[in-house]
């Protein structure tokens, strides 16, 4: 069972999406902040440090990989453990976990609890 202070980042802009990963992580105990697009994901990363991030790839405003781009390009996030969920896989880049629409939600919480 995750101790309060395990915060995960939910950045998804589909609401319902959003939503249904947002209850299922509460339910397990976690605190869980979400943003629709990456640059409001990043506004979030300034103040929370969350023991995972899940991010999809394709968003407007900021998508998934730009987003990447500024987490590798800073040093205090660069660390940060991110689970990409999208409907394209093939598009997801190289050495991060990609979990594919629909989710398997099981498989997802073992990574998740794996890393939190």
């Amino acid at each position: 069972m995750p101790t309060p202070n395990e915060i995960i980042l939910i950045v998804e802009d589909e609401a319902e999406s959003r939503d249904t990963l947002r209850e299922l992580l509460e339910l397990e105990g976690y605190t869980v902040e979400t943003a629709a697009n990456g640059k409001a994901a990043l506004a979030i990363l300034e103040n929370v440090e969350p023991c995972v991030v899940l991010l999809d790839l394709f968003m407007p405003v900021m998508d998934g990989l730009q987003v990447l781009d500024q987490l590798r390009a800073d040093g205090r996030l660069a660390t940060l453990t991110v689970l990409i969920i999208t409907s394209a896989a093939h598009r997801a880049p190289a050495g991060l976990p990609v979990f594919e629409k629909p989710l398997d939600l099981d498989k997802l919480m073992r990574a998740v609890n794996a890393v939190c």
